[in-house]
């Protein structure tokens, strides 16, 4: 049964069943579908004098609360770090003597020489 079958089915359904209600059951249907558009009419008359966009704005964020906060939080953070790698970092000795020692001149036969370690412990062999 597709959708469109069901809908027939359904409509024919509440058609008959509409020709059998009872005269009560008929008012008090009247009675609460009146209630209910007053209760809606009164919701959107309590509005007036303020800014239709406002009440959306504070409605948006009342459902998305978490979010704008989690939002939020990760712009600090971002933040955070981007000044934390933009301040100067100390420098590691280690890495200052391997560039000193790549951009130095060193002497052709200490890079064929096997006691290259000796060679860097006592560097006034040779300049």
């Amino acid at each position: 049964m597709n959708e469109h079958d069901f809908s027939k089915k359904l409509v024919t359904l509440l058609d008959t069943d509409v020709n059998n209600i009872s005269d009560k059951v008929a008012l008090d249907l009247r009675a609460a579908r009146h209630s209910a558009v007053a209760h809606a009419v009164s919701r959107q008359s309590s509005g007036v004098g303020r800014s239709g966009n406002l009440l959306h704005r504070h409605s948006w964020f009342s459902q998305h609360r978490t979010a704008v906060i989690g939002a939020v939080l990760i712009a600090v953070l971002l933040s955070v770090l981007g000044v934390w790698q933009m301040l100067p970092q100390p420098a590691d000795d280690q890495a200052e003597i391997d560039a000193a020692l790549l951009t130095d001149d060193l002497p052709v036969h200490a890079y064929l020489d096997n006691h290259f370690t000796q060679w860097l412990k006592n560097p006034s062999s040779e300049q």
